[in-house]
Order: C-alpha cells, then sequence, then structure tokens
C-alpha cells in the first residue's frame, strides 16, 4: 500500500502565520499533555495553531511527527504506514514496527521514545475510520507520558478522554481561544489586504466576522480586490456575504447528510438551540441526538452553558443558512418561525416568541401572539414591545382582539395620551358586549376582561388626575380581584393610595399600608411593586414618613434598573419622587443626579407624580444655584405639558412654584400675572372646601402669597388659619408646616414677630423627624431671620426639635450677605445681617435714606405701597433693625449704601 507524500508533511507557515500571544501562553501547558484536542468549526484556525506549537515544540529538540487525515488514510493499516513513516521522518527508531503487527508490539517501541518525548500531531482527526481512532485511544493510555499526542479536528472525536481530563493531563482548545482579539484580527487583516484599511472598514470587518479566522482572510482579500477596483467597503457587503456563502456550502453544508441539512436549516431560526426547541421547529423527536451529532461534527455549534443543554451557531453561519432559507423557501421560513414562536409561548419566554412572530411576517399570527401573551408581557414589564408591535397592525386586525386593544390603551395612558387610551378601551369594550351577547365567552373569559376593562377605566382615571373617580371605583374592584392578578391589584392599590392623599383622606391610610404589605408579598408581584411603592411614596412623605418613603422608592429604584430593557422611562416611576424627598431633606446633589436621568423619560411611564416632582425640583435647584432664568423657562415648559395633558393638578403645583420664585425676586407683578396664566379667580378668597383637593390647596398658596405683597393681611390671615384647622385633621403633616410658615410671614407682616416665632416653633417640630431643611430654606429671608433670632445661639435645649432648628438656622445664615448683582460684594460680618439683600431692597433702602415715604417709593417703582411695606419688614428682618433710621445707618456699616 503506497503513502501519499503529503500524509506526513507540515503545511507551510511562511504565508500568514502570525504571533499570537494567548496561543503562545498555552505552549507550555501544551507541551506537558499527553492530549491536547483542538475541537473547532472549520476555518477556525485549528492547522495554523497546531503548526505553530508543533514548529515550537521541535525547534525546542523533541521529534515532531505530524499525519494529515485528509490525504489516503483509509483503514488502520494505511494509518499505522503513515504513522510510522512520520516516525521515521522525525528520526525515531521505528524502521522495524510492523504495519500488520499487533498493538503491544508498537505500543511497547514507541514507549521506548520517552527520552525524546515526541509530538505527535494528527490534522483533519475526525476523517479517520473508527479503527484507527481506537489504536489511537489505546496507544495514549499505553505510552503514557512518553509522547504528546495533538488531535485537530472539527467536531468531538469520541474518543474516552475522561480520566486524562480528571488528571490534568489532557488540554482543551475550542473556537473561544482561536478566535482572533481585535489587535490580532487588524494584524492578520492588514496582511492578508496588502493595502491600508481605513479604520472605520477595519472595525466593520472585526464585527462583522467576530474573530473567525477564516472570514477576517476572505474579508481581508476580498478588500484588496475591491480597493483595486475603487469599490468602496460596507457591512457584509453582498460580494462578502457570497463568499461566506459559498464556504459554508462548500467546507460544511455539501459535506452534510440531507437529514443533517435539514435539520440545520430548520433550526437556524433559533438564537439559543435547546433539545426542546430544536424539536418544535424541526417536528423531529430525536432532536436531542440530532443536536448532539451537529456538535460532535463540528458544524459551527458552541454549547453555550457547561451541561450542553443549550447551543448557538457562529452568527455568520446562521445568518448565511437563513439568508439562504428566506430567499429561496420564505414560506418554510415563516412555518418555522410561527413553530419557535408558539414553542417559546408554551415555555411563559413571551419576548422570544414575539420576536419570532414578527419574523414570521404573519401580520394575524403576530396580533393572535399579543393578544395571547399582552398579560404575561405587561405583568413583566414589556408593555413597550407590545406597543412595538401592535402600533404597526391594521385597525381590522386590531379591533378583533380586546386583550391587545386593552394593552396598548395602558401604553397610552402611560404616555398620557388619553383620547388615543379612551378609543381602545371602548373598542374592546364594544368586543366584550357583542361577545356576551353572541354567547361567546365563557365565565372566567368574560370576568378577566371586565377586569381589565375596568382597571384600564380607573388607571385612565388616575392618569387624569380624577381622583374622585379612583377613589370610588378602585377600591371595589381591589375587592372583586381578591388575591389573584397581583399586578392589578398592586397598580390599583397604587393609585387609590394617591387619590386618598389627594383628596386629604387619611382616615384608611393605615388599612390600605396593610394592604400594600399583603400585595407586595405576593408571587408574581415583583414588578408591579415598581409602580406600587412610587406611587405609596409620597403619600408616606405627606405624612412625614419620610425615611419609610425613600427605602420604598430605593428598592423600586433598584428593581427598575434591574430591567434595563426596559429603558429608564420605568426607573423615572421612583427616581422622580425620591429627587422630590432627597431635595426636601437637603441632599440636593443626588436629588440633581435623578432629575437629570429621568425627567426627559418622565411622559413614557409617569403620571402627575413624577413629571412634577422632576420640573420642580429642577427648577427649585437652577433658582437656588441662580439660575432664575432657566428656573422659571423649566417651571413654562412644566405648564405646557400640564395644559397640553389636561392635567389641572400639575398646572396648580407648577404656577405656585412660579408665584414663590418670582415673589422672590421682586417681580410681583409677574407672580400676579402667572397666577392668572393658571386660570384661577383671585378674587374670591380660595377656603378649604366641603371637599377639597391638594390642587386647591397649591392654588391658595399661590394666592396667600400674592395677597400678602398687597398686605391685605387680615384676608390672607384667615384663609391661611382655614386651611392649616383643615390640614391639621386630616393629618396631611407637610402641608402644617407649609402653612405654619406663611403664618409666621404674615405675622411678621403684622408686627407680631412673637406670634411669628410660635408658628415657626410649630412647624420645626413637625419637621424635625421627616428631616424637612429645604421646606424652610425655599421660603426666605423672613423665616431665616425668625430661626436666627430664636437660634441663633444653638439649641435651647437639647429636644431633637431645638437641635434641628439650630442647625437650620445655621445653614440658613450661611448664604451670601448681597445679591451677586448688586455692585457691592465686599464680605462683612454676619452678625446683624440675617440673610442677603436683592437688587430691589437695595433700591428701596436707597430711596429711604433720601428721605422718601413708602408711597412715593411705590410710585417710583411701580409698586403699591403695601409691597412697598413688605419689602421694608423683609429689610428690617435681614438687617436686624426695627427703625428705617436703623436702617440705614446699618447698611451704611456693612458698604451696602455709601
Amino acid at each position: 500500500m503506497g503513502l501519499v507524500p503529503t500524509t506526513i508533511v507540515p503545511p507551510s507557515s511562511r504565508r500568514l502565520f502570525i504571533e499570537r500571544a494567548g496561543l503562545s501562553a498555552m505552549l507550555d501547558t501544551i507541551g506537558k499533555s499527553r492530549i491536547t484536542s483542538i475541537s473547532a468549526p472549520a476555518g477556525s484556525g485549528k492547522t495554523s495553531a497546531a503548526l505553530y506549537w508543533f514548529e515550537q515544540l521541535k525547534a525546542a529538540g523533541r521529534p515532531g511527527l505530524w499525519l494529515a487525515g485528509r490525504a489516503g488514510i483509509s483503514d488502520l493499516t494505511s494509518f499505522r504506514i503513515a504513522l510510522k513513516a512520520a516516525g521515521v521522518a522525525a528520526g525515531l527508531d521505528w524502521a522495524t514496527l510492523d504495519p500488520s503487527g499487533q498493538n503491544n508490539e508498537w505500543f511497547a517501541i514507541m514507549a521506548e521514545t520517552a527520552t525524546a518525548h515526541p509530538v505527535l500531531v494528527i490534522d483533519d482527526a475526525q476523517l479517520l475510520p473508527r479503527d484507527a481512532l481506537d489504536f489511537i485511544t489505546q496507544m495514549i493510555a499505553s505510552v503514557r507520558d512518553t509522547m504528546t499526542t495533538i488531535l485537530v479536528s472539527r467536531g468531538a472525536l469520541g474518543i474516552p478522554v475522561a480520566r486524562n481530563r480528571s488528571l490534568g493531563l489532557m488540554v482543551d482548545i475550542g473556537a473561544s481561544e482561536l478566535r482572533f482579539d481585535r489587535a490580532e484580527a487588524i494584524e492578520l487583516l492588514s496582511r492578508t489586504a496588502g493595502v491600508p484599511l481605513d479604520a472605520e472598514h477595519m472595525q466593520l470587518i472585526i464585527h462583522d466576522t467576530h474573530g473567525w479566522a477564516a472570514g477576517l482572510v476572505m474579508a481581508g482579500e476580498l478588500y484588496r480586490r475591491e480597493k483595486a477596483q475603487g469599490i468602496g467597503w460596507t457591512r457584509l457587503s453582498d460580494n462578502l456575504r457570497a463568499e461566506f456563502n459559498a464556504y459554508f456550502l462548500e467546507e460544511v453544508l455539501s459535506l452534510q447528510p440531507q437529514s443533517v441539512r435539514d435539520f440545520l436549516v430548520d433550526t437556524a431560526v433559533l438564537a439559543d438551540l435547546s433539545p426542546e426547541a430544536c424539536a418544535a421547529v424541526s417536528q423531529d423527536d430525536d432532536a436531542r441526538r440530532q443536536l448532539d451529532d451537529v456538535y460532535q461534527a463540528g458544524l459551527f455549534l458552541t454549547a453555550i452553558d457547561q451541561e450542553r443543554g443549550r447551543f448557538r451557531y457562529h452568527p455568520l453561519f446562521r445568518d448565511s443558512i437563513l439568508g439562504r432559507l428566506k430567499e429561496r423557501a420564505p414560506a418554510r421560513a415563516a412555518a418555522l418561525h410561527r413553530r419557535a414562536s408558539r414553542h417559546y409561548a408554551a415555555v411563559h419566554r413571551p419576548l422570544l416568541s414575539l420576536d419570532h412572530a414578527a419574523a414570521s411576517g404573519d401580520v394575524s399570527f403576530v396580533a393572535d401572539q399579543l393578544e395571547a401573551l399582552a398579560n404575561d408581557l405587561i405583568y413583566a414589564g414589556h408593555l413597550y414591545r407590545i406597543d412595538e408591535l401592535g402600533s404597526d397592525l391594521p385597525w381590522p386586525v386590531l379591533s378583533e382582539r380586546p386583550m391587545l386593544l386593552l394593552a396598548l390603551a395602558w401604553r397610552r395612558i402611560r404616555r398620557l395620551s388619553f383620547a388615543s387610551a379612551e378609543r381602545l378601551i371602548r373598542a374592546a369594550i364594544a368586543i366584550r358586549d357583542a361577545r356576551r351577547a353572541a354567547g361567546a365567552l365563557d365565565g372566567h373569559a368574560d370576568e378577566t376582561l371586565d377586569f381589565m376593562i375596568r382597571h384600564r377605566q380607573i388607571m385612565l382615571a388616575a392618569a387624569r388626575d380624577d381622583m374622585v373617580a379612583v377613589e370610588q371605583q378602585a377600591e371595589g374592584l381591589l375587592q372583586d380581584l381578591g388575591d389573584e392578578h397581583p399586578y392589578l391589584s398592586c397598580t390599583l392599590l397604587a393609585q387609590l393610595m394617591s387619590a386618598r392623599r389627594e383628596l386629604y383622606h387619611f382616615n384608611d391610610i393605615l388599612k390600605l399600608e396593610a394592604e400594600t404589605r399583603r400585595a407586595l408579598g405576593r408571587p408574581g408581584s415583583d414588578f408591579a411593586s415598581i409602580a406600587l411603592k412610587s406611587s405609596v411614596a409620597p403619600t408616606l412623605m405627606a405624612q412625614g414618613k419620610t425615611a419609610f418613603a425613600r427605602r420604598f422608592l430605593e428598592e423600586a429604584l433598584a428593581t427598575a434598573r434591574a430591567n434595563p430593557e426596559v429603558g429608564a422611562g420605568l426607573a423615572a416611576l421612583p427616581g422622580l419622587p425620591l429627587a422630590g424627598l432627597l431635595y426636601e431633606i437637603g441632599e440636593s446633589g443626588q436629588a440633581a443626579e435623578l432629575v437629570a436621568e429621568y425627567l426627559p423619560a418622565a411622559r413614557q411611564w409617569g403620571f402627575v407624580d413624577q413629571i412634577a416632582a422632576g420640573y420642580l425640583v429642577r427648577a427649585r435647584l437652577a433658582f437656588a444655584a441662580g439660575e432664575m432664568n432657566a428656573a422659571l423657562s423649566g417651571l413654562e415648559e412644566a405648564h405646557l405639558v400640564a395644559i397640553e395633558c389636561g392635567l389641572s393638578r400639575l398646572r396648580a403645583l407648577v404656577v405656585a412654584e412660579q408665584v414663590r420664585i418670582l415673589i422672590r425676586i421682586g417681580q410681583i407683578d409677574e407672580a400676579e400675572a402667572a397666577f392668572r396664566a393658571g386660570d384661577f379667580n383671585a378674587d374670591e378668597e380660595p377656603v378649604p372646601t366641603l371637599h377639597p383637593t391638594r390642587q386647591n390647596e397649591s392654588m391658595a398658596i399661590a394666592w396667600l402669597r400674592i395677597e400678602m405683597q398687597h398686605h391685605r393681611l387680615v384676608r390672607v390671615r384667615k384663609v391661611a388659619v382655614r386651611w392649616l384647622d383643615f390640614v391639621k385633621r386630616t393629618g396631611s403633616v407637610r402641608s402644617v408646616v407649609t402653612f405654619e410658615l406663611l403664618l409666621a410671614e404674615i405675622a411678621v407682616l403684622q408686627g407680631n414677630r412673637s406670634k411669628a416665632r410660635r408658628s415657626v416653633r410649630a412647624a420645626v417640630e413637625l419637621a424635625e423627624p421627616a428631616g424637612w431643611t429645604q421646606l424652610f430654606i425655599d421660603e426666605g429671608e423672613v423665616i431665616a431671620s425668625l430661626l436666627t433670632e430664636a437660634y441663633a445661639n444653638g439649641p435651647m435645649l437639647d429636644a431633637p426639635a431645638d437641635v434641628f432648628a439650630a442647625k437650620l438656622a445655621g445653614m440658613m445664615r450661611s448664604s451670601p450677605a448681597i445679591s451677586a448683582d448688586d455692585e457691592n460684594e465686599d464680605e462683612e460680618d454676619s452678625v446683624g445681617l440675617g440673610s442677603r439683600l436683592a437688587s430691589r431692597e437695595v433700591d428701596i433702602l436707597t430711596m429711604v435714606s433720601g428721605g422718601l415715604r413708602n408711597r412715593e417709593i411705590g410710585e417710583r417703582l411701580g409698586l403699591t405701597e403695601g409691597t412697598v411695606k413688605w419689602y421694608m419688614q423683609q429689610i428690617y428682618d435681614k438687617l436686624g433693625v426695627r427703625r428705617r433710621p436703623q436702617a440705614v445707618m446699618r447698611a451704611r456699616q456693612f458698604g451696602i449704601l455709601a
């Protein structure tokens, strides 16, 4: 039997071999091993890696034997002939070996080479006959450490190696170890192309080939040819794709039997291959064996778990098969995707199910899957995916599927698209009524559909801020739901809690808190807990339970951030209320970060609580930084959102903040204009009515601030006292603090500072447990002066409230003495100067020093006499005086007046 000369001749390494750090690092380990298995698909660089190690070990003085399984080895005898010839060529004393002799005779002679420690490389070992593989198995066990055997194959060889692996005497090299990293890919591309590569083109090629050696070489050669012809490069250009397709066809598919080809084509639609998924798409009950056979054959299939229960095709190989399938058999491709979609729906992987449904191109099938999976997707936080697919469906298809309509309605509600949501809900109701009339709904289906419709109606009312409707309807549905439908229960509880807060119905809050804890403990409530905790927290904050609210919001934010595929919109639910809480307790830095991150996404998921928190905190931070234009323009943007969406509570909150800021900077006329722009009646006293809301409270606070500027103090005090009495009865602690501070300012204007201090102390006692510092700071100089008077020398007692107040006084004394826009910015001792003077106050004080009276000053500045008196009172407080001459003298001492 003749020997094919190339059987024992290693290939040339001169042309494209490059130094690779990863291969070099493994050299010593491979050299000490009994057996090294290099198993990877075609074109992975197996032979090049084996050749590198072969030559390095030969250079170290070890005899090297190379066998090529492709070259004429058809049985055990021909294998032995080649092995003997390779040994003789390597200088081993194997001339007496008989190709037809006994195995023991061979192994005895081979074992005598222990001193030389030869290296045997068998390339394309997957082509060897079974008896040759059996011989190799016995050889490795017999000669042990006297020889290193390197087996190179496209797939697993099916020889027993477990013992050697367990003893650490075997090295496994797979596709991942052979994959070229970025630096290696660049060098290989450059050497293959032979011309300079554009950096962008280089990145595209590296990305497209995924480190596959043959792919890099093909791409480099094609780049050289196309560059020579003046053709530009694009990602996976048609020419490159054609080369890949031809390679896979010639080197892989054409070599397989028809059953394997069919299996490869059928399963190429799967991104991840499991035996169950493969059986579903191929309709082959023996899919487990087929999958193992494909893996063993090295057909570009990689195991992605230790147990080899899940696999993945190389992206280029999969793309090649899928491209041919869609081009030549689109109906078959669609059928395979439908099978995959049904399988993933059955095993509760709805996103994968939808991906395959969309890939099928079957509109009706997509709609069917969306209808069937709608609730599962919502409960898992994937409402956005329903919207992406469902929004493109034609109305005749949508109008027959009520669950899909209600899912889309929920998405519209979350995005504050109320008219569209209402239309979708009405369509779902029409379907329900028609099916009821036709007797087409069984009891369970009817009940479930009814629950969903009622839930969407309540959520729509909540988004519109119709809290009366929410309170009237939510509790009944909660009772009907019982312990089932945790998502619905959580979202309903969230809005019911919000409604109770906005309507000041705090009497049942403890009961709702208990319900909340129970709802959060139900299985399946993980995602829904984000909305529930985000909505419960503002209610807790209103009651002064800041620590509890903060814990809820931080937990919800962590849960939302753990769902990155849902996006920032979901995290805005807890993120923006948390920003509001942090701002109010003085942690402005973190509050600013949360607002910057989540305010742009507020309208994807948020209701009024989220939107208001984001815009108000951003405006307050800007105002505190002296950025007046940014603060006011941000509030104007929020006002437009409120008008666009019909959110009257948001509008009231924004207007109240606009009024506060404008009055703080002395723009009284502008404050009144902002109040009128909110469509509020400035002539009626906004006392709490029979059923007041927090929206009414915001309007009342804005009205009080404006009326105080006009010095209508009797009227103002009456309204503020009415509100204070009301919010005290309801248990709205934060509102009590606000009205106590307003009454303190009114008392100062009335000249009763002792009463003002009593109001401030009452506010301090209520604010201390919650840690509210910013409520005092935002009120400005009058409150600062009262705190300074009472606590300038530290706390009077060791009581927590006194310590808290002293801390507040210190914080409020730390601001600069004079506004940044004042020409004189000399720093002075702060003794006697409670806070800075605004530019308008300096103007008034200058006129006072010139002998003008309040009425004359008002005529010159366009202010009422009452407003001038207001400014004078603030000047007195800041300078620590009680009379006009003292104010002028003190201002001159501080250099404020010349």
